[in-house]
């Protein structure tokens, strides 16, 4: 079986400023990770990846990032193993299409994610201080992502979910992968509904895709029983030829080894016929990323 994992992080803290890291929140994590710490990963061996911007700081160009991850596909021995870039751009700046164009001369460069949950005042440097939904701006921005032939990776509360989708029925040509399983609230019935009723919205749209990932950020201390509901409701809703699945490596470190990750996955879907587990395991990713390769 080929293995895309759809959800990994590579970052260089010598290279790169990341002020997430001077928040305090994610002390547990390397200074540094690269291709070859995801490739050392128990587990990794035949994986290919779809590396996700690190939130490198906002001040600097976010193309630097995406140069960095080409050179690693150009230079390392086993930089084929990078099926693809999302980047980072702010689609709510003015010049974005100039950023979009830039990106996309890159040919690792598959899509942009910026990070859409929000809340006043921000518990920390990657949570933005407001709705960046409601800004006209932005609206223009990402209506942009189809002139570059782009995905987007939305991560945002789950109360979110519902607002996008009705936005983003009138962006029927943009592929849009939904992270980490849309930030379920397991154990509150009330926001548990919530995310039920946004998933269903976003599901009903025939260019959203589903990112089964983030384990730990439903549940830090996720079983597989405990899962196993919500990922149901994921696969009812999207169908497994529109979920996908991320290790979200390295942030899950702190919580889970990355064979376990892929333990759970194998458990949860042994009972899907093959062609569904295919879809799971790499076609899916493909498809939405519209892989150039």
């Amino acid at each position: 079986m080929q293995l895309i994992d759809a959800h990994l992080h590579l970052w260089d803290t010598a290279r790169f400023d990341y002020s997430w890291r001077q928040s305090g929140s994610f002390t547990a994590l390397p200074n540094a990770y690269q291709l070859d710490d995801a490739i050392a990963e128990e587990g990794a061996a035949e994986t290919a990846f779809i590396v996700v911007q690190a939130e490198v700081d906002h001040a600097n160009d976010p193309v630097e990032e995406t140069a960095w991850i080409q050179r690693t596909v150009d230079t390392h021995p086993n930089g084929d193993r990078i099926a693809g870039f999302v980047a980072y751009a702010d689609l709510s700046q003015p010049n974005v299409e100039t950023i979009l164009k830039r990106h996309a001369r890159h040919d690792v460069f598959v899509g942009i994610r910026q990070e859409l949950w929000w809340a006043k005042p921000s518990p920390r440097p990657d949570i933005l201080e407001e709705d960046l939904l409601k800004k006209p701006a932005w609206r223009r921005g990402f209506a942009a992502l189809a002139n570059v032939n782009a995905s987007f990776d939305l991560t945002c509360w789950h109360s979110q979910l519902s607002q996008f989708a009705a936005f983003l029925a009138d962006h029927p040509n943009t592929p849009v992968i939904i992270d980490h399983m849309g930030s379920p609230v397991p154990g509150d019935d009330g926001e548990l509904q919530i995310w039920l009723d946004g998933i269903n919205a976003l599901a009903a749209l025939p260019n959203t895709f589903m990112k089964i990932s983030g384990l730990s950020q439903a549940d830090p201390h996720w079983d597989v029983d405990g899962i196993r509901p919500l990922i149901g409701s994921l696969l009812d809703a999207f169908g497994p030829k529109r979920c996908m699945l991320g290790s979200n490596f390295p942030v899950e470190k702190p919580t889970s080894t990355y064979a376990s990750v892929w333990s759970a996955y194998r458990d949860l879907f042994s009972r899907l016929t093959a062609k569904d587990r295919d879809d799971l395991h790499f076609a899916t990713a493909k498809r939405a990323y519209r892989q150039r390769k």
